[in-house]
């Protein structure tokens, strides 16, 4: 099974102060990220969608899915550390715009701001993984999820090979991971090609280089 992992696009901010939990939706720059990794992906034979349950994450892959007629399956524990949280800023301007919760992460105050305590998300990503690959829902999968998410999920591949195993994922990236029988291998991580390229185009190239190869 080859599973195609990818991060959702970039959402806006959204501070609650009703006490519900933040869903953002994505914001215009995300919903680009959305369709170019959609697109790009449509040109291979997927079999079925997962995502975790928060809106940033469904509509990353919204269009892949209404392009392909295939159901987005939702699993609630591929969804983030902040799964609680009434407030959610982009993690590329939280040193501007959330002081807030990188304090609340430093003093490790996580019920305080709706984060789940580390041991306790690794824990529930690693057995979603796990119970993931063991139901195998096709033979090339895509998940929608999250950088935390994500991260946690090479580190259960990876296992003792990455006991502080971090990277930074960049929003609407794609990273690959095959699982064999008794194994599962990291093929790629991040990869943001699709952002500037186009397939159709590409495949013209490069019939067209083939056609003045001597």
């Amino acid at each position: 099974m080859e599973v195609i992992i990818v991060r959702h696009g970039r959402p806006v901010i959204d501070r609650r102060t009703d006490g519900t939990v933040a869903d953002p939706v994505l914001d215009e720059h995300g919903a680009w990220q959305a369709e170019r990794v959609s697109s790009w992906l449509a040109h291979e034979a997927i079999d079925a969608i997962v995502a975790s349950p928060k809106t940033r994450a469904i509509d990353t892959v919204r269009p892949l899915a209404d392009t392909l007629s295939v159901d987005i399956d939702i699993v609630a524990d591929f969804d983030e550390i902040d799964r609680n949280a009434s407030v959610y800023v982009p993690t590329d301007i939280w040193a501007t715009h959330a002081q807030d919760l990188l304090d609340g992460l430093t003093e490790q105050r996580y019920a305080d701001i709706g984060y789940d305590p580390p041991e306790v998300f690794t824990e529930r990503v690693h057995t979603a993984w796990h119970d993931f690959v063991a139901r195998r829902p096709g033979e090339r999968v895509v998940v929608s999820c999250h950088g935390g998410t994500i991260r946690e999920i090479i580190r259960a591949v990876l296992g003792d090979a990455a006991p502080s195993f971090h990277v930074k994922v960049e929003f609407a990236s794609i990273t690959r991971i095959r699982v064999e029988e008794h194994r599962s291998v990291l093929v790629s991580l991040n990869e943001t090609g699709h952002f500037d390229a186009d397939r159709i185009a590409m495949r013209g190239a490069m019939n067209t280089a083939s056609t003045l190869d001597p």
